[in-house]
């Protein structure tokens, strides 16, 4: 039997995975992963055995993972960001156990797409933050919907995930209605899109503005909170450390 490698990519610079996830690559043999998470670690993996699936096939992909671990190779899936984040580490962990199978495998952690982002924007995450994904597909909206009003209630700088696709137009703006009532209207906001990648854009803006804008599924928004300043271009959420004392 093999070994099952759950290797996280990161947002998509070469230079922004690890070392670790780049030896895995390295031993294996097959390379399993969605064609876009091949396409951005090419120059790690040529010559090797890859195989992609497309989404909403992640089950078959866990499936086949595993199985080509069974039969003797050693595997490599693959996840943008941080594998165990709104990745396939949940799902393949799930599968052995549904199957009660045995295999060895390690789960190598990444750069998620919220401290990717954030940094890009500056330091918006130095207090307290939550994550939300916006995706209904597995989450009914009412949920999505109930825990965007908590966060919000609670204050938290909330980085919001697959923010908007070509069939959710609209449960962006209803999210973000939960948290209007708990935002000023000029509240920094950040947007990033396809952080790290050749195509990267972001801004920061204020809350209200966010309401008229369209997103995609690469795109991700860090909400801030009353603590959230912009300071030369850039976005901080103050922690409580006064400066003014220093001796």
């Amino acid at each position: 039997m093999g070994k099952l490698y759950l290797v996280s990519i990161g947002p998509g610079a070469l230079d922004l995975i690890t070392p670790r996830a780049c030896e895995a690559l390295k031993k294996c043999e097959i390379i399993i992963g969605h064609q876009l998470y091949l396409d951005l670690i090419q120059t790690l993996i040529t010559g090797k055995k890859q195989i992609a699936s497309p989404w909403g096939k992640e089950i078959e992909r866990v499936d086949l993972a595993i199985d080509k671990t069974v039969e003797g190779n050693n595997v490599s899936l693959i996840s943008s960001g941080d594998i165990g984040i709104y990745g396939l580490g949940g799902l393949t962990l799930e599968r052995l156990g549904k199957n009660n199978q045995e295999i060895e495998y390690e789960i190598i952690p990444g750069i998620t797409s919220a401290n990717a982002c954030a940094s890009i924007l500056g330091a918006p995450l130095a207090h307290d933050f939550l994550t939300l994904s916006l995706s209904d597909l597995l989450v009914p909206r009412e949920t999505i919907l109930e825990r965007a009003e908590f966060a919000g209630k609670g204050g938290f700088v909330s980085v919001l995930y697959n923010v908007q696709s070509s069939n959710r137009k609209e449960l962006v703006y209803e999210v973000l209605e939960k948290f209007r009532p708990h935002r000023s209207p000029q509240t920094p906001c950040g947007i990033v899109s396809n952080a790290f990648r050749p195509e990267e854009k972001s801004q920061i803006v204020a809350f209200e503005d966010l309401f008229a804008m369209q997103f995609d599924m690469l795109t991700t928004l860090v909400l801030g909170n009353d603590a959230t300043r912009v300071v030369h271009n850039k976005m901080v959420t103050q922690r409580g450390y006064s400066f003014n004392n220093e001796k």
